[in-house]
């Protein structure tokens, strides 16, 4: 049985969570709403019911809150399945699991399904940010977060560092795939469905792959990969000498 302090502690994390995430979907809908300078931190914070300082507490400044955290935004259940879906402990075979496309593709849906903003409000959101010069650094460094995060989540599923090849090869792959079928799904006009949209992108790029001869390592050129070696530095002016 757990004891009384572990589970005041999974409670307090559980409620600090819940609050985070009503900030980021207060933030979007404000965003949305009124473009990211038509409201103050302040009623941010009475649209969500909390105060100036405990909104400082989860985030620096308001656009923050807008582009939010990606590691927060993943449900656990979520990341959960998806792990158990990967190969059990000890059983590796070498390769990654035959399902780990298929259950990208469920995972990704699942997440779109949880969004909690209409594609009205969300197609809002893109435009008000994409307006915002000074966002664009933080929305690069949550890019690298959000992948940080979901190598972090391969990594477990698959039994492997994060830092596999083959992790970021899948990570390269699942980027493009969502970055193509997100955009489609929110155009003005479309009428299908996310599962639809991304299961397209996916079969393509299977029947391009398909179609194409195999590259091996042992086909490559002996010394393809050899390091450039560094500029020889230039000699010291004789002004740096005394």
């Amino acid at each position: 049985m757990k004891n009384s302090a572990e589970m005041s502690g999974g409670l307090r994390e559980r409620k600090r969570t819940a609050t985070k995430l009503a900030i980021i979907k207060a933030a979007r809908s404000l965003t949305a709403a009124h473009g990211v300078n038509g409201f103050t931190v302040e009623e941010l914070c009475t649209e969500v019911g909390i105060s100036r300082r405990t909104f400082f507490n989860y985030f620096p400044a308001k656009e923050d809150a807008i582009l939010g955290s990606p590691a927060d935004e993943i449900p656990a259940d979520l990341a959960e399945a998806f792990i158990a879906g990967g190969p059990a402990a000890g059983s590796s075979t070498g390769s990654l699991s035959d399902s780990l496309l298929a259950d990208f593709l469920d995972f990704a849906v699942a997440l779109m399904d949880r969004m909690t903003m209409s594609r009205t409000q969300m197609t809002a959101l893109q435009d008000a940010v994409a307006a915002e010069p000074r966002l664009l650094q933080k929305i690069m460094h949550g890019t690298r977060d959000a992948e940080d995060t979901f190598a972090a989540i391969l990594s477990a599923r698959e039994k492997v560092p994060a830092t596999d090849p083959r992790i970021r090869a899948a990570l390269g792959l699942f980027s493009c795939l969502t970055q193509r079928a997100g955009p489609a799904f929110f155009a003005p006009g479309n009428t299908l469905s996310y599962r639809s949209l991304l299961t397209e992108e996916a079969a393509t790029l299977q029947d391009l792959l398909a179609g194409m001869t195999p590259v091996t390592r042992d086909s490559l050129p002996a010394g393809t990969f050899t390091p450039t070696p560094p500029p020889t530095p230039p000699p010291p002016s004789p002004k740096d000498h005394p």
